[in-house]
């Protein structure tokens, strides 16, 4: 194997993103949750997945982010995580600036659709009392983020401990043909599945 080939088949990537959960339980009081999945990429390849539970609508984002990034890169050589935007599980919020400062580990948001930010404030406003940090994350990663062009298509970066020039070089490495991360298209598809079994046998309890 050449050396090149060597160097891109120990990139590692880790993808995170939640699942589905059934609305109905927004903000109800039987305290909804769904799954939160990372997924590792390496040389292209499936290495591993990582799953952990977020309640709907709550708080716990950032620590169940911690948690999965920690035990990822603690038996994977991960060059930088992607997260799919800021919320999950409704408007619980990942704050990737006290992630960065618990692990110091690279991370790159990724918004592949524009945000409303005046709707988003006055949702917020209507159903939380802490509606106000719950807006200034989503505020602060969004209105700091770049934009640029994937195709025909316009995505926003926003990302700690990496230069723009790093990270468009390993998201190129990580999309293969597609817009979004590899690693983050996966994390999608398994939450997604995985955040119906929850329900599911939440039902059937």
């Amino acid at each position: 194997m050449h050396s090149m080939e060597i160097a891109t088949s120990n990139l590692c990537y880790l993808g995170i993103d939640d699942g589905y959960f059934d609305v109905g339980l927004k903000k109800s009081s039987k305290g909804g949750e769904t799954v939160l999945v990372g997924v590792v990429m390496c040389g292209g390849r499936f290495a591993d997945i990582f799953i952990d539970r977020v309640s709907v609508d709550g708080l716990d984002g950032t620590p169940s982010a911690i948690r999965i990034i920690a035990r990822s890169t603690a038996l994977h050589n991960i060059r930088l995580t992607f997260l799919d935007g800021v919320t999950c599980a409704g408007f619980n919020v990942i704050d990737p600036r006290r992630v960065y400062s618990v692990l110091g580990v690279p991370l790159a948001v990724v918004f592949r659709h524009q945000l409303d930010l005046t709707k988003i404030f006055n949702a917020l406003k209507t159903h939380f009392s802490d509606y106000s940090y719950r807006y200034e994350v989503i505020e602060h990663v969004y209105g700091n983020s770049f934009e640029i062009r994937v195709g025909n298509t316009k995505i926003r970066l926003y990302v700690l401990g990496l230069s723009a020039t790093e990270t468009l070089n390993h998201l190129e490495r990580a999309r293969r043909v597609f817009v979004e991360p590899y690693p983050l298209r996966m994390a999608d598809r398994l939450a997604s599945l995985l955040g119906r079994v929850v329900m599911y046998g939440r039902h059937l309890q």
